[in-house]
């Protein structure tokens, strides 16, 4: 049994080393205003694609889920840093989401575009919006073929969480059994899934979106392993 301690005169901690005296007052940190993640990937993505223009000189570009994450900072929408950026050689956009509000700020920026500069040989562009969930329209894209087998295509699939089905990802990537395919970059929630999964009550969703296991690839073995773990 330990003797009483004396609340106004507590013991002094033992330490192996000794400790500078703490600084007084400790010094404060605000909170982050804006998820910096959001903004590295836009200026990420946005890099990413200045070079695969000066590589290809053309290129179509697809955004899934095209609308702002963030609508009051729009340094942070991927779709209108691609469409602003220098060279502006991607000829062809095919924008995508479910939300009538998104698809309204994704109009707007439309409208905001300046014609291309002919000085510059910029080429003309062609802006496509759609509204509704991208897994069940990206069939009606492909199938109508907008862009010819040697048209460099780039592909974004920037999901919040469950979003993108794992059937809409084989789609894209068999398109093209030949020569060039679509490009893609997938954004997997890898901060919060172990979160997400645990909160998501709803196993069809995550079926739905890291596939059922029937194709037996090694990812769908692990997705279904992911599937498994979480119905039992």
């Amino acid at each position: 049994m330990g003797l009483p301690q004396d609340p106004n005169n507590p013991p002094n901690p033992i330490t192996l080393f000794p400790l500078p005296p703490p600084a007084s007052p400790e010094p404060r940190f605000s909170r982050l205003q804006v998820p910096m993640w959001t903004a590295h990937k836009a200026r990420f993505i946005e890099r990413y694609l200045y070079y695969f223009v000066l590589v290809t000189k053309h290129g179509t570009y697809i955004d899934g889920f095209a609308g702002p994450q963030q609508p009051d900072d729009p340094e942070m929408w991927t779709a209108r840093r691609v469409l602003e950026s220098e060279p502006r050689w991607f000829r062809h956009f095919y924008l995508f989401d479910s939300s009538p509000a998104q698809v309204a700020c994704l109009q707007a920026l439309q409208q905001a575009q300046r014609p291309p500069d002919r000085t510059k040989k910029e080429p003309r562009r062609t802006i496509h919006i759609q509204q509704g969930d991208f897994n069940s329209l990206v069939g009606g894209l492909l199938h109508s073929a907008p862009f010819s087998q040697r048209e460099a295509v780039f592909c974004l699939i920037d999901q919040r969480t469950f979003e993108c089905h794992w059937a809409t990802l084989e789609a894209l990537a068999r398109y093209r059994t030949a020569g060039y395919k679509i490009e893609l970059l997938y954004f997997v929630p890898v901060a919060w899934l172990g979160r997400a999964l645990a909160n998501q009550q709803e196993l069809q969703v995550i079926q739905q979106w890291c596939g059922d296991g029937t194709t037996g690839s090694a990812c769908d073995r692990c997705a279904s392993g992911i599937v498994w773990n979480y119905g039992n």
